[in-house]
């Protein structure tokens, strides 16, 4: 009778991850399934699911690397400059993040919502990303609502980037993701000026 695998379930679980990402990056979400990734880690369908509860707990893992790899990019960006320059920074790095990395960005918030309630990490960190946003805001009017316009300028970002990742903003305009955002700021800084925002 053949004896049981044994495994380092940490080692596995983080492995798994990883070659979830990787799966995710080179053919989107249809290719991350349990069987793919039991077969890029060496083991069975079976085991990945003792180690995560569903293919959905795999993409939120994939999910948290995602968000962890944006905050490290975006707290990389040198605070106390200008704050035109500061939110340009901010946006290109989105775009980029976007660009570079598409399918790992569609499963951040694309994909089957099967939950209301996602988990306190998940939610923390985009509360965290709205935060980021909204210090270069406050800095240049602190007397303004920093954390409502920094929600705004990153749905609208955000809108871009989504148009972006599954190539359709060339539907609606020739102007590339980069442009887009930096004119998106400039409205923006110019309305807080103005007194209007």
């Amino acid at each position: 009778m053949a004896r049981p695998r044994q495994y380092d379930y940490e080692a596995l679980r983080s492995a798994s991850i990883e070659a979830a990402r990787q799966l995710l990056e080179e053919g989107g979400p249809t290719a991350l399934t349990a069987r793919a990734l039991a077969q890029a880690v060496g083991t069975t369908p079976g085991t990945i699911y003792n180690l995560f509860d569903g293919m959905n707990a795999v993409l939120l893992e994939v999910n948290r690397m995602g968000f962890i790899d944006l905050a490290r990019a975006v707290d990389a960006i040198p605070p106390g400059q200008d704050s035109r320059e500061w939110l340009v920074a901010m946006a290109d790095t989105y775009v980029d993040f976007v660009v570079e990395r598409p399918e790992v960005w569609r499963g951040l918030f694309e994909g089957p919502r099967v939950t209301d309630q996602f988990p306190v990490w998940y939610t923390g960190m985009i509360e965290a990303l709205i935060d980021r946003v909204a210090l270069p805001i406050r800095a240049l009017e602190p007397r303004t609502d920093a954390r409502l316009l920094a929600e705004e300028l990153l749905v609208s970002v955000h809108g871009v980037v989504s148009l972006s990742a599954s190539s359709r903003l060339d539907l609606l305009t020739r102007q590339e993701p980069h442009q887009l955002a930096h004119r998106m700021i400039d409205r923006l800084i110019a309305s807080i000026k103005s007194g209007a925002a």
